[in-house]
């Protein structure tokens, strides 16, 4: 009786060694590194490690992981989901409030005019950001399609300091956002006229 006990309770210690440090690290670890982005070569390295790692040591090596995981791949996705939403969020000024402030400097177009623009044309708006800390781009947006009150277009420049907005995207102008046009000439391609100043950021 006393040998089969001794037996069961061996049998179940090794089981349970199996599992902590056979089968539990590496399941453990193929969780871990889906904190991390899709396509980041820690995911890879991190699997690729814990071959090397003395399978004593393995359930603690993993344990530190499970940290960096949090701090540097979850945070960090948590973060990039929030930006452009939540945190650092960017807004167009109204240039018809800039005019008001600085009407000897700051010239706007009139309101026929602005009621004129079409697809093709190219109309610029302030773009501006408060936080971490205050910024501004003046850029140019291609004009897809005009309604009643916005124009829908595709972001023309590419931003030097707002994240998760980039060349081509799709930008909404309310019509007092407007700073500046270039007319679509029917005997150029759409966009901006090569006879014109170069857009400045």
């Amino acid at each position: 009786m006393t040998n089969l006990l001794d037996l069961l309770v061996s049998w179940r210690a090794f089981v349970l060694i199996l599992l902590v440090f056979g089968f539990a690290p590496g399941a453990v670890l193929r969780l871990i590194v889906h904190a991390f982005p899709a396509g980041d070569l820690r995911r890879d390295e991190l699997l690729a490690e814990l071959s090397v790692v003395p399978w004593p040591e393995r359930p603690l090596w993993v344990a530190a992981q499970l940290e960096v995981a949090l701090f540097e791949g979850l945070l960090g996705r948590v973060v990039w989901a929030a930006t452009g939403r939540i945190i650092y969020r960017w807004h167009l000024t109204s240039g018809v409030e800039v005019n008001r402030q600085h009407p000897d400097t700051f010239e706007i177009p009139s309101p026929e005019d602005k009621a004129l623009v079409e697809p093709g044309d190219s109309v610029k708006a302030i773009f501006e950001m408060e936080e971490p800390e205050r910024w501004g781009e003046r850029m140019w947006v291609d004009v897809v399609k005009v309604k009643r009150r916005h124009i829908v277009g595709r972001l023309r420049n590419e931003p030097l300091g707002f994240p998760r907005l980039a060349c081509g995207d799709k930008v909404k102008v309310k019509f007092d956002q407007v700073i500046d046009i270039i007319w679509y000439d029917a005997d150029q391609p759409p966009g901006l006229d090569p006879a014109a100043p170069e857009p400045d950021a």
